[in-house]
C-alpha cells in the first residue's frame, strides 16, 4: 500500500500502479497517459490543484476494474481510456471529461457487454458525450449541466439522480430505473421512455407539464 504520499506534476509511467493500493494521497497536475491502472485502488486520494484550478490526465490510460472511492477527480480528462469494470463511488468529478471512454467489452463487431459502477458522485458539467453506458450502475449521482449528447445509457439504473439543468435531448434512457429522482425538465413530447421506470410522484409531475391535471384518489 502506498499511503499520505504527494505526487508535483510527475509522469506516471506505465506499470508504476498497476493493481496497487494508494490510500490519502494527492496529485498535483500529474499525467497518467497511457498507464496501466487495471485493477489500481485509490482510497481518499486527491487529483485536483485547487490552487492553479488544474486536474490531472488520464489519457488514453488502461482502467479496467480500477477502483476510485472518496477521491476529488475534479476537472480530471478521462478522455479515450479503457475503462471495462470502472468503479468510482462518492467522489467529486465536476467538469470531468470522459469523451471517448470505452466502458464496453466487443465479443462480436455486433454484440458487447458494458461494466461501470459510478454511483453516488458529483458528475455535475462532467461530458459524457457519445460514451455507451448500457445496462450500468449509475444510481444517485449528481448530473447537474452535464453533457450526455448522443450517449447510450440504456437498461442502465439511474434512479436517486439529480439532473438539474440537464438536457434530456439526444440521450438513450431507455428501459432505465429513474425512480427516486429529480428528472429536471425531462418533457415527455421529446423523449423516448421506453420501458423506463418512475415514481407515482415523477408521473403527476411528467403529465403536468402536458397540461394534464392528475387527482389523486382517495
Amino acid at each position: 500500500m502506498i499511503k499520505n504520499q504527494i505526487f508535483i506534476q510527475k509522469r506516471i509511467s506505465q506499470l508504476q500502479f498497476t493493481g496497487e493500493i494508494l490510500e490519502e494521497c494527492r496529485f498535483l497536475q500529474c499525467r497518467f497517459d497511457g498507464a496501466d491502472l487495471s485493477d489500481t485502488a485509490f482510497l481518499n486520494c486527491s487529483f485536483y490543484d485547487d490552487e492553479n484550478q488544474k486536474g490531472c490526465s488520464f489519457q488514453n490510460a488502461q482502467m479496467k476494474d480500477a477502483s476510485f472511492k472518496h477521491c476529488d477527480l475534479t476537472m480530471a480528462d478521462f478522455k479515450y481510456i479503457q475503462a471495462l469494470g470502472l468503479e468510482m463511488r462518492e467522489c467529486k468529478a465536476t467538469g470531468a471529461d470522459f469523451a471517448g471512454a470505452n466502458f464496453m467489452n466487443m465479443i462480436t463487431t455486433r454484440s458487447w457487454f458494458c461494466s461501470a459502477f459510478l454511483t453516488k458522485n458529483n458528475f455535475s458539467y462532467t461530458n459524457f458525450s457519445k460514451v455507451v453506458l448500457e445496462k450500468c450502475e449509475l444510481w444517485e449521482n449528481r448530473w447537474t449541466g452535464a453533457n450526455l449528447r448522443g450517449a447510450n445509457l440504456s437498461g442502465s439504473d439511474l434512479s436517486g439522480g439529480e439532473f438539474t439543468e440537464f438536457s434530456w435531448n439526444d440521450v438513450n434512457i431507455t428501459h432505465c430505473d429513474l425512480t427516486n429522482s429529480d428528472l429536471g425538465e425531462l418533457n415527455l413530447r421529446t423523449v423516448d421512455l421506453d420501458g423506463a421506470k418512475i415514481d407515482d410522484w415523477q408521473q403527476s409531475h411528467l403529465l403536468e407539464k402536458l397540461g394534464v391535471i392528475v387527482i389523486h384518489s382517495k
